[in-house]
């Protein structure tokens, strides 16, 4: 039985700071910012939105019968509760099945490409079923904080199941190491972060990993568009040119860091600028998640992913954004600082998936 990614899907908010507004705000040369790290925006969630709500848009295009999933898998960093998966708020979102298994996993930006692995095995243990496999995140570090500027948020979803039209996956190496990069102890908001050993990690976990192949693409995980050059530098063999680079950095600089996403916005990246050609074609795949654990896996697109290729979607995303000053953008961020610790809220009106409220802890949400 063949069994992989029948369909992938990203949403980002509709709302962005570009980065030029942010140096003019924090007094800092902006080519720092968009050649030193290679950002252009960071997305920022409206009002309404949260883990969820972003799940919620990023699934809902690819579910085509929500009866035939079995399973959901639901990675993120951003969790909503200690103990209730952000995956059951998902599931009555969607209207899936009472018998629908759901789970939540945790570890930084690894945890959704270990939830595609377990996804796939479920299915070709349970065939004729198909899993859901989710990540949503908002990565956020505080104001005037070194790490300001690779903030972002949005969320990416991926449908497993039998004879697959996207592609097929292949397991490699993992390698994990127990290192104080990158953490969020219980009693803080934002995390703990040592930005050059936390890259020296990522590079010794793509070392300890990395296959050499014919690949057309290699997509690494990005926490800043620019990680990408420097895993590229890395590599003793099947190094990039700066259009391959360009293409798998192109989504990414325009949303910024979506932790557990961000891998699967390289994927994104190639999927728009080769809606046809690369069928049968392997491609790289790295994933890193602080504390840590490194994997170097491929996938293989099938010779029918031009039909689940929907790249005026993916360029809509994009493009019908609207654009914050630094004050909307200040204000927006403080007021998910402040729900996401308030026990009682009540959120203003919406269209879309939306929180609407949250009375004594407890999350309520509408569908569209």
């Amino acid at each position: 039985m063949t069994v992989g990614i029948d369909r992938i899907n990203y949403y980002v908010p509709k709302t962005y700071l570009d980065l030029e507004t942010l140096a003019a705000a924090r007094n800092v040369d902006v080519a720092k910012y968009k050649r030193g790290i290679g950002q252009e925006k960071m997305s920022i969630p409206d009002l309404h939105e949260d883990i969820v709500t972003m799940a919620a848009e990023a699934s809902a295009p690819i579910i085509d019968n929500p009866d035939q999933i079995d399973m959901v898998f639901f990675a993120t960093e951003s969790g909503v509760d200690f103990s209730k998966a952000a995956g059951i708020y998902l599931h009555k979102l969607l209207n899936l099945k009472p018998t629908v298994k759901v789970i939540e996993l945790k570890q930084a930006c690894y945890a959704l490409t270990s939830a595609l692995h377990l996804a796939i095995d479920y299915v070709k243990n349970h065939p004729g079923q198909k899993a859901l496999v989710v990540s949503s995140d908002v990565a956020w570090y505080g104001f005037n904080t070194p790490g300001e500027v690779t903030q972002g948020a949005g969320a990416i979803a991926m449908m497993i199941s039998e004879n697959p039209r996207l592609a097929t996956v292949t397991p490699g190496v993992t390698y994990t190491s127990d290192v104080p990069d990158f953490y969020r102890p219980n009693t803080m908001d934002v995390p703990v972060v040592d930005g050059k050993f936390s890259i020296d990690c990522y590079l010794e976990a793509l070392k300890e990993t990395f296959q050499a192949g014919d690949y057309p693409y290699v997509c690494f995980h990005m926490p800043f568009a620019k990680m990408a050059d420097k895993a590229n530098a890395s590599l003793t063999s099947s190094k990039m040119d700066e259009d391959q680079l360009a293409v798998i950095k192109s989504v990414s600089k325009e949303i910024g860091n979506i932790y557990n996403g961000s891998l699967y916005l390289a994927l994104i990246g190639v999927l728009i600028h080769h809606p046809q050609g690369l069928e049968g074609k392997t491609i790289g795949m790295f994933s890193y998640g602080s504390g840590s654990i490194g994997e170097f896996y491929t996938l293989t697109l099938t010779p029918r992913y031009a039909s689940v290729n929907p790249v005026d979607r993916y360029l809509k995303g994009l493009s019908e954004r609207k654009s914050l000053s630094i004050e909307a953008y200040e204000k927006a961020m403080n007021h998910y600082v402040k729900r996401e610790h308030s026990l009682d809220y009540q959120a203003p009106l919406s269209q879309g998936f939306a929180l609407v409220a949250i009375e004594k802890g407890h999350r309520i949400y509408k569908a569209k």
